[in-house]
This record gives C-alpha cells, structure tokens and sequence, in this order.
C-alpha cells in the first residue's frame, strides 16, 4: 500500500518533469546578440526640412520617407534596438539648405515666420525614439567640431579625407555600443565605407536597405516649389 507521502512525492515528480519536457519542447530564449543595424540615405529622407513641410515636395520622396519609418518601426521591434544613431547633428537639423536661402531671399521672411514656427525639427530617428522610448544619439560633428578637428565646413568643398575624418568621429560616439544592440542610419555615399570601419573596430555590422534620391527628384522638389507659389503671386521678381 503506497503512503500518503509517496503520492505527494510521484504528484510533485509528475509536475517538476512536466515543466522539464516543456521547457525542452519551447524555444530557448537566449540573450541578443550585439548588432549594428546600418542603413544608407539621403538626408531628405532622413529629415523632412521646413520648407518640404511647408510646401509640395515629390510623391516618390513621400514614399520613400514612408517606407523609410515603416521598416525603422519594424527593426526597433524585430531586432531589440537599444540605441538609433544617425549621421546628423543639431545644427545640421535647423541649417537652411540651398533652396530655403534662396527661398528667403524672394519673398517676405515675416510671411513665413509663424509657420516655420510650427514645423517639426525632428529627424525620424528623434520621433522613434520619444515615440518608443529609444535612445538616440547624433554623431555627425558641428561646424565648430570641424573646425577645431580640421574637417571642411561646406559640404560642396569636402574631400575624401574629409568624410573618412567624419566617420572617425562617428565611431567615436558609438564606441561604447559594441555590446548592444543599434540601428545607425548615415548617407548612402558613407555606407560601404562605414561598414568597413565597424567592422574593423569590433562591431557586428548587419546591412540594411538603402533610401537614395536621384538627382533628378531632387531639383524636383525645388521646381514644385518654385511652380506652385509663382502662381499663387508669393515670388515677386527681384
């Protein structure tokens, strides 16, 4: 005759094994493994300026943001993703481009005040990381960085050795990350290059999908705008 206790005994035996067979049957969940998630853009995708807010811009830039955000969200979830890092600084974010001077140079500057005001002056990556609770980090150095670290100040004057100086720098700001997990997003020009540099440094880098802009859609942007507000009477002739 089987006591008492022996029941209690084959009862907790029957359900310690049980939990055993479960946890061999379930997939092991084991620690992420640290990656560098890169991505190659354009910066008009990357960061949607005061005046493509303000005014008409291509539909294929539009989709391509689009498509941009969509996969962004969806590797944030898919991949774990601790830090967002992006080629870009503060100062980058509110300098005008080419197009905005020329902008302000025709038309009334007061016109536009109010609105600008109301603009976003966050990148995609800022939105996603106050959204998710992400944190993000801008790499790309100001132009008082560059000066005092020796790297050309205006774009259209940049070298090779120029861009190579300002992926140092890059690395530099996500030197700490090698044991997380970061979704980093730089210009499509810098990406083969910067991969290589991860790489070399110790980074798992995994390659993502590239938003490019043609030439021509770019300057499509600026004939929109120049199109659509000629019309409406806001240019004057200078």
């Amino acid at each position: 005759m089987i006591s008492n206790e022996s029941y209690i005994f084959l009862a907790v035996f029957a359900a310690l094994a049980l939990v055993a067979l479960l946890y061999l049957l379930s997939p092991i969940s084991l620690p992420d493994e640290p990656l560098l998630y890169l991505i190659g853009i354009d910066h008009t995708v990357q960061f949607k300026s005061a005046i493509a807010q303000l005014f008409d811009e291509p539909e294929e830039r539009q989709t391509k943001r689009e498509a941009f955000k969509a996969h962004v969200a969806e590797m944030i979830d898919k991949l774990g993703i601790e830090v967002l890092a992006e080629e870009f600084s503060e100062e980058g974010k509110r300098k005008p481009q080419e197009m905005e001077t020329a902008l302000n140079e025709q038309s009334e500057r007061a016109m536009f005040e109010t609105a600008l005001a109301q603009c976003n002056y966050e990148t995609v990556l800022e939105q996603f990381s106050k959204a998710k609770g992400v944190e993000h980090r801008f790499c790309d150095p100001d132009s008082k960085e560059r000066k005092a670290l020796g790297i050309q100040v205006d774009p259209k004057k940049e070298t090779e050795s120029d861009w190579r100086k300002r992926e140092q720098i890059w690395l530099s700001k996500i030197a700490d990350c090698k044991h997380r997990r970061v979704l980093f997003v730089c210009g499509d020009n810098h990406f083969d290059a910067f991969a290589r540099l991860l790489a070399t440094n110790g980074f798992n880098v995994q390659p993502g999908p590239h938003y490019a802009v043609s030439e021509d859609e770019f300057h499509d942007v600026a004939d929109n705008v120049i199109e659509t507000h000629e019309h409406k009477g806001d240019f004057k002739e200078p």
